[in-house]
């Protein structure tokens, strides 16, 4: 049976490759050896250079006192130039400082036609500025990027520009160990933030041991309260907004606690209807109720020897605020139906994104309630107060996306800043949607600032519609509200101000409930409620119908 040849182009390709095999090998050879750091590292670089024809090599590292990246180690590049700061690369500009804040290989095919490459720290090849790439690579180790990899090749070549990024990335992972002992020698525990010192590691290690992406001041102050309290089994509270991370910090509060062999058990108080919560919470007994077939055992006494996390728990009914605040008092339940108390332990952990002490004012959460949960109040930051955590957390997410979907996007530098710049009013979830949306919109390998503009204006576009329909002006808002997309980031509850029984606002409170097909939670997210207030309305509603048809 005859077989065809292979193509010229996949012969050149399977040549390279094993070009590249050869290098990878070698450098690995050299790096073993006992000679200096700089007798490895720019040892490699040569041979980049003189196999690869990947030229200029250099190694950028981090100086925090003037907040730049300096050349470090570099092959061709002459020592006149490197003193006197030609290839410094400030952290918020170019190529090189894209790739040091987004964490993600950059490439620039022609260096003349790129307004963000900063042609100061190219040179030229064969005597000619014309035709020059760049590549650059992040240099990892212990999950953060401590330094750059790039170097210059001729636009001209045949050779794809995957074989030299894909070479490149391996030869930045065998530098990674060695970088960052140097780094650890020369300044103790540096780690990608100015002069951190050991605590600060810790406190990182642990974010990523949990998933939690982000080493922002804000950030790391909420997981050192948790680090506090790993040995305690005192309440927590966990304020914030919609998106920041509540759930994944209660898991993570039990993982690190001295319970952590023990349940974890999780319940949304507002996503259960009210007539359901109290046997989902307190369990039953058989035949306690009509439809109570078999005995339930209930999310707390499942909790046993473990921990209890009550997410949104400002939205939990006040008659069974009074019973789980007996529960905690008295460390029984009785089930519904139930004869005798039961004792119980376990470490109770809520979250809300409702302003609780307003709630209580207006009587809508019992106060002594409020001082059992509040024991350890931890503020979760929203986005906008973490700026600088907006590269990695777009990183790690974009890396998980394009596994998902089976992709190879990058973000341009323009998409990044546009990102950087956003209020990001959904927070993280709203990040991961937006990327989501970006990766499913864009057939280019790059997502632009153009789309990320597209994809946010249409994010807040039902936002402004339901301004515009809730207004004074229109009586029945529900009516001209279109139905929302689930991607779209609702009002916060954070916000929401108490909004008073109106006898007028039946049409508006059904038309609601059957816009969102029956979901009262998602209806009094339409209404900029809380699902506890929709469905005091709701109950007002038919109590007042009952009492006409009498």
């Amino acid at each position: 049976m005859h077989s065809e040849e292979p193509s010229g182009a996949t012969m050149y390709i399977t040549a390279q490759q094993r070009i590249n095999h050869v290098i990878i090998s070698e450098s690995a050879k050299l790096i073993g050896k006992a000679v200096t750091t700089q007798e490895k590292i720019e040892g490699v670089l040569k041979l980049l250079s003189k196999w690869a024809g990947l030229h200029y090599g250099r190694v950028l590292l981090p100086d925090y006192v003037y907040n730049e990246l300096q050349v470090a180690y570099q092959y061709g590049l002459t020592k006149e130039k490197i003193d006197a700061g030609k290839y410094t690369v400030p952290f918020d500009k170019g190529l090189s400082g894209f790739v040091w804040r987004s964490g993600q290989a950059d490439l620039i095919i022609d260096i003349n036609n790129e307004s963000r490459f900063l042609r100061r720290i190219a040179e030229p090849l064969d005597g000619s500025s014309d035709n020059i790439s760049f590549i650059s690579i992040p240099i990892v180790a212990e999950g953060a990027t401590i330094g750059i990899l790039s170097a210059q090749r001729s636009a001209l070549q045949k050779r794809p520009y995957s074989c030299d990024i894909d070479l490149m990335k391996i030869i930045a992972a065998l530098f990674g160990p060695i970088l960052f002992h140097v780094q650890q020698r020369a300044q103790p525990f540096t780690y990608k933030q100015n002069q951190l010192d050991r605590k600060s590691v810790d406190l990182m290690k642990l974010c990523e041991s949990h998933g939690l992406i982000g080493h922002s001041k804000s950030m790391l102050d909420s997981v050192q309260k948790v680090n506090n309290i790993r040995n305690s089994d005192a309440a927590v509270l966990l304020l914030g907004e919609s998106g920041t991370g509540k759930e994944m910090f209660a898991n993570m509060i039990h993982k690190e606690s001295r319970r952590k062999a023990g349940p974890y058990i999780a319940i949304n108080c507002a996503s259960i209807p009210e007539a359901l919560l109290e046997s989902e919470l307190f369990g039953h007994e058989k035949g306690s109720f009509t439809g109570a077939a078999r005995q339930k055992i209930g999310k707390i006494m499942r909790a046993h020897g473990g921990s209890l996390f009550l997410d949104e728990i400002g939205d939990m009914p006040m008659d069974l605020q009074v019973k789980l605040l007996r529960v905690l008092q008295e460390k029984t339940i009785e089930p519904i139906g139930g004869t005798k108390p039961i004792p119980v332990d376990f470490r109770i952990i809520t979250a809300t994104n409702v302003n609780l002490k307003k709630a209580i004012e207006e009587g809508r959460f019992r106060l002594d309630l409020y001082f059992r949960l509040n024991v350890v109040p931890i503020y979760l930051p929203p986005l906008r107060e973490r700026k600088g955590d907006i590269p990695k957390l777009t990183d790690y997410l974009l890396k998980k996306l394009n596994e998902v979907y089976d992709t190879n996007l990058s973000l341009t530098q323009g998409a990044l800043n546009r990102m950087e710049k956003y209020a990001w009013p959904g927070n993280i979830r709203q990040l991961e949607n937006v990327l989501e949306r970006s990766v499913l919109n864009t057939e280019s390998p790059w997502i632009t600032e153009d789309l990320i503009n597209k994809i946010l204006h249409d994010e807040e576009m039902p936002n402004k519609i339901y301004a515009e329909t809730a207004s004074p002006q229109n009586q029945h808002p529900v009516a001209t509200l279109p139905e929302n997309d689930a991607r779209n980031t609702p009002p916060t509850k954070a916000n929401r101000p108490y909004q008073r029984f109106n006898s007028d606002e039946r049409e508006v409170i059904l038309n609601a409930l059957k816009n969102a097909k029956g979901n009262q939670v998602r209806a009094a997210e339409m209404l900029d409620m809380t699902a506890r207030q929709f469905r005091y309305r709701l109950a007002k509603f038919s109590k007042d119908t009952s009492h006409t048809e009498r």
